[in-house]
């Protein structure tokens, strides 16, 4: 997590999501956070611009793992600091395994 300190405004799914990024060495940077912050009209939560930030990233991911896209998948993707979800074709991602789960269900078998 960041230097800001904005755990207490994040999901406690956020550590299980950040374990997935790991996985592919991807993090979200402060810099980042910083560049949505100052491009935002009003002060923005930064553990909803964290998660949204983190959040993207898993489902680009995703996408790239699977060979799907946004078109071909129900996601359900909810940013409201601890009441944050990613659910994706009704796999509700609260763990790295749900995420692996829902890779291995969705992926495009050729």
């Amino acid at each position: 997590m960041s230097f800001f300190d904005i755990p207490l405004n994040c999901s406690h799914k956020c550590e299980e999501w950040e374990k997935i990024l790991a996985h592919y060495n991807d993090d979200v940077s402060d810099d980042e956070i910083w560049e949505y912050a100052r491009e935002s009209k009003d002060l923005p939560v930064l553990g909803n611009v964290y998660q949204s930030l983190v959040l993207n990233r898993v489902l680009n991911h995703f996408y790239e793992e699977t060979g799907k896209n946004e078109e071909d998948l129900k996601i359900f993707e909810f940013v409201n600091s601890i009441d944050t979800h990613l659910v994706i074709n009704d796999f509700d991602i609260c763990t790295a395994q749900d995420y692996w789960d829902c890779v291995k269900e969705n992926k495009v078998k050729h």
